[in-house]
């Protein structure tokens, strides 16, 4: 699998999480019921979007918990019922899920057993553990779909 180092600049989401568990299996459950709700929420709060857009869902470990947090860009209003999160600037390691999501884990494994340690980074775990961004190349579970995954990380 290929890889790319970008830095990215901080920058501010709204969105809304959800709890997950320790089993990959109903992770997937959560999260696809997940963005359905969050997707609906968004049409609710007049926050669709359309052409260019693109979302965001960030991987968080609080308390010894794992959460799931969808988003998109901060919008200059926060509705009720969304939470605001300022993600700050990081290097990253970036690859592309390509497939369905069914698949994602697949991927996540190659990533951190085999490509991480293959390179001179650690993952950087304080805020997030990483996150998957959206765009028009997303299809749920087409073969063609792509999804990026971005991993905050530094020099060993």
């Amino acid at each position: 699998m290929k890889y790319t180092i970008r830095e990215l600049n901080a920058f501010s989401v709204i969105g809304q999480e959800v709890e997950l568990t320790n089993y990959q299996k109903k992770n997937i459950q959560i999260s696809t019921q997940f963005w359905k709700k969050f997707n609906g929420n968004l049409k609710k709060s007049y926050l669709s979007q359309s052409g260019n857009w693109v979302k965001y869902a960030f991987m968080e470990r609080r308390n010894g918990k794992l959460y799931y947090f969808c988003s998109i860009p901060k919008k200059t209003i926060i509705p009720d019922g969304f939470l605001y999160k300022e993600i700050p600037s990081y290097k990253y390691l970036v690859i592309e899920h390509i497939g369905a999501m069914g698949k994602i884990y697949e991927t996540y494994g190659n990533i951190y057993q085999t490509i991480i340690p293959s390179t001179p980074y650690i993952p950087i775990k304080d805020i997030i553990l990483h996150f998957e961004k959206y765009d028009y190349r997303f299809h749920w579970n087409r073969d063609n779909s792509i999804i990026e995954i971005w991993i905050p990380i530094k020099s060993s």
